[in-house]
């Protein structure tokens, strides 16, 4: 710096440096049991988290809300913005964004309809367990975008986040006990055909 009281101010130039992450990083374990155990109301939190990070690095107004809500219909985008991500920094991973998306997408339309389609009268076993079944299966192909994000941001075993808070366990036990009384409600039902 110049000490000459006649001199012009001299401004910080040099770009300010980020640890904010892109992606919502989440350990593989704790993803599955928040997915599974709160019968994938989890995934709502989880687009919004990554839409919401995305949009501070971005500094675009995404409405992360509307997308966390509405993730059905934002899943492609996001999965691609990961692969982007990815390409950006020269790095490959195996998985085939699009073929994920496109398979989650359907695969949890026809788990929110055909829950509701299947007649619980004929087959009440498998109509009360197909949400369930699907539940873990949804969940599986979301890990596959959570580890790419993961490794997207240089943390592959989501140490960053694989804690769990109080808050997780208040909505774990929520939907254990859900788990619960649907799995009491299968066998009764199985057990007891007169009660379907």
């Amino acid at each position: 710096m110049n000490e000459s009281i006649y001199a012009p101010p001299e401004a910080d130039v040099t770009a300010p440096t980020t640890d904010q992450p892109r992606y919502y990083v989440v350990s593989p374990t704790k993803f599955m049991l928040l997915s599974v155990l709160t019968l994938t109301l989890y995934f709502v939190y989880w687009f919004y988290k990554n839409w919401k990070l995305i949009k501070d690095a971005d500094k675009e107004d995404t409405w992360p809300p509307v997308r966390g809500f509405f993730y059905i219909f934002f899943t492609h985008s996001l999965f691609s913005d990961v692969q982007s991500s990815l390409e950006g920094q020269q790095r490959s991973f195996g998985w085939n964004p699009t073929m994920l998306a496109t398979l989650f997408v359907i695969l949890t339309v026809v788990l929110n309809v055909g829950d509701r389609v299947l007649p619980i009268e004929s087959i009440p076993v498998l109509a009360m367990a197909m949400p369930f079944v699907g539940t873990i299966i949804v969940s599986a192909l979301l890990l596959q975008a959570q580890k790419a994000i993961n490794f997207a941001a240089a943390d592959v075993g989501g140490t960053g986040n694989a804690k769990l808070t109080a808050i997780n366990w208040v909505w774990m036990l929520l939907g254990g006990a859900l788990w619960l009384l649907a799995l009491i409600g299968i066998f009764a039902v199985a057990t007891d055909p007169t009660l379907s």
